[in-house]
């Protein structure tokens, strides 16, 4: 009786089919409950329609996000493909579940997915749920089939593509002179390290001495020049050309051309400094080595004093100052004639600071905030390297370099006092420069490793795919326009190569926008640039002077931010 009164009391039968079971809301067994129609709820789409995925006809990208028009490359049947797929479920995404609800279903959660293979060809992707679903205090479980149907929808960066002439503003950058690859390494670094900046660029196209970027707003463009001025010394004009015009409805197609120029001046290179030069200080009238180009260009005088201190012999050149008395500043001679010296002697100018063999000297000379300055006057006695075994010739002369070279090292150099000098620079020796300065038989430029081979540093290598190439005898003519010709082809290939590092695709001239190109995310980069980015990471570990000054670099990006989010949030 007491098992019975128990049945009675605690269970009732099920509204349609009589089973005994617990009260619930709805008075129905799971096996009726499981009639409710849960895969039409999951097979709906926003607005009552099919599930839809887009993917770009050309790059065959799907999209992740609607509302920031955010493309992302999947492989099929990957996990990543997996949660594209059923992001674009609404029931299961949490978006528009009011149908849900009105359908008695109080939660839907996925215990299993699996994809059933189709056609590649036929635009659809289908998957195999397994639902399980909460409806009136009871928890039932189904098996649904989901199809999604593959719509073609153009991503942001190929509608950059397909609209190439509808750019409004071009920068076009420069630098003058006949190794203008070395001038835009530090501004291939800021373009590649700031994704942001790069945002706004519909096109590039590889120039003679630099690139052409295209922008589709004058807005755009003077940002991306403001932020390059803050990396390398330039100058820029800006200019508007009338493309077409309407006078009835008062508008115009203007197109405007941004000139920026760099400052033709490199890290190595010595520089005569005229007599009527302002703003140059002391040395005024005087040879000076470029000790780095960053925002402004650092100059010291090749015969520095011994009794002054090696601060006082620099000075810093804006681009302001320098494109106003432009004639003034005179190109002597480039890195390209550095010679190869080995230390015999060291010896600082000033004893009193002389800590170069105290045991804690590493510990002062650590980082900028160390109190000791990174160079210091030293008579050094060099010789030339291939100069061993020949003759016993030394030279004696001042450098600035003191405490970095110990006898043993290798270091570049210009060996004035052998140098044929060009007629150009004979002049400006003999007008531009004092009669007071000292001309110095040599100038220690900066410390190589031992193994080093300058030629490689300098790219000396580029030639080495000519070298092979070997054609039919040709007239003068021919040869000549065959030389122009893979002269220019040489400069647009170490164009090419600098575009390439700054994540720039220059095959079709078109702008390869991807964020995580310099990360290690997302699409597998190409060979070529893989191989230009191993060959500028040698680059730089070989040359010290040059790793410093990109670090410089890094540390001033770091502290700038690229105004383009606040424009775009205004609009």
């Amino acid at each position: 009786m007491t098992s019975t009164s128990r049945l009675t009391t605690s269970m009732i039968p099920c509204c349609t089919c009589g089973t005994i079971i617990a009260p619930n809301s709805s008075n129905q067994c799971a096996s009726c409950l499981a009639t409710v129609d849960i895969a039409s709820l999951i097979r709906r789409g926003p607005g009552g329609c099919d599930l839809i995925v887009h993917q770009c006809r050309k790059c065959r990208r799907y999209e992740r996000d609607s509302n920031n028009k955010k493309f992302i490359y999947l492989e099929p049947e990957t996990p990543e493909m997996m949660a594209l797929l059923l992001k674009q479920i609404p029931a299961l995404s949490g978006r528009s579940t009011q149908y849900v609800k009105r359908a008695g279903v109080q939660a839907l959660q996925v215990l299993d997915s699996m994809f059933i293979w189709t056609e590649p060809n036929s635009m659809r992707q289908r998957l195999m749920l397994t639902i399980k679903a909460d409806i009136n205090d009871v928890s039932i479980q189904q098996r649904i089939k989901v199809e999604f149907i593959v719509k073609w929808k153009e991503c942001p960066d190929c509608t950059k593509v397909a609209r190439q002439n509808t750019w409004s503003a071009i920068v076009q950058l420069r630098q003058k002179r006949d190794d203008s690859r070395k001038g835009l390494l530090i501004l291939e670094l800021a373009i590649a390290r700031n994704a942001l900046m790069r945002k706004h660029i519909l096109s590039v196209q590889t120039k003679k001495a630099g690139f052409d970027f295209y922008f589709p707003s004058l807005d755009k463009a003077r940002h991306f020049t403001q932020y390059l001025s803050k990396v390398a010394p330039m100058r820029i004009k800006t200019t508007q050309s009338l493309v077409s015009e309407d006078k009835t409805n008062n508008t115009a197609n203007i197109r405007h051309t941004l000139a920026c120029e760099m400052v033709p001046l490199c890290r190595d290179d010595l520089v005569v400094i005229g007599k009527q030069a302002k703003g140059a200080g002391k040395l005024t009238g005087k040879l000076c080595l470029v000790l780095r180009v960053s925002s402004a260009v650092r100059l010291i005088t090749v015969s520095p004093s011994r009794e002054v201190d090696v601060a006082s012999q620099c000075t810093e050149l804006h681009s302001d100052t320098y494109w106003r008395g432009e004639s003034s500043y005179r190109l002597f001679l480039s890195s390209r004639r550095l010679v190869r010296f080995v230390v015999l002697d060291v010896e600082l100018c000033d004893d009193e600071r002389d800590w170069y063999n105290s045991g804690d000297s590493n510990e002062l000379n650590e980082g900028p905030q160390s109190g000791v300055s990174k160079y210091a006057l030293a008579d050094v006695e060099v010789a030339r390297e291939t100069d061993f075994g020949v003759n016993d010739e030394t030279f004696m002369c001042v450098t600035h370099l003191g405490h970095l070279l110990s006898p043993g090292d290798v270091v570049l150099g210009y060996d004035l006092a052998s140098t044929v000098l060009s007629s150009e620079a004979e002049w400006s020796i003999e007008n531009d420069v004092t009669s007071n300065f000292v001309m110095p038989d040599i100038v220690l430029v900066k410390k190589i490793k031992g193994g080093q081979d300058q030629s490689k540093v300098e790219g000396g290598d580029d030639n080495a795919e000519l070298k092979h190439k070997k054609g039919k005898a040709k007239s003068s003519g021919s040869k000549k326009r065959d030389r122009r010709m893979k002269k220019e082809e040489k400069k647009q290939q170490k164009l090419a190569a600098a575009a390439a590092r700054m994540g720039l695709n220059t095959e079709e001239d078109v702008y390869f926008d991807e964020d995580d190109f310099f990360d290690g995310e997302g699409d597998p980069i190409s060979e070529a640039v893989q191989k230009e980015n191993e060959k500028f990471k040698k680059e730089v570990d070989m040359d010290e002077d040059l790793a410093d000054d990109l670090a410089i670099v890094e540390a001033e990006l770091a502290e700038q931010a690229f105004p383009d989010n606040e424009d775009d949030e205004a609009h």
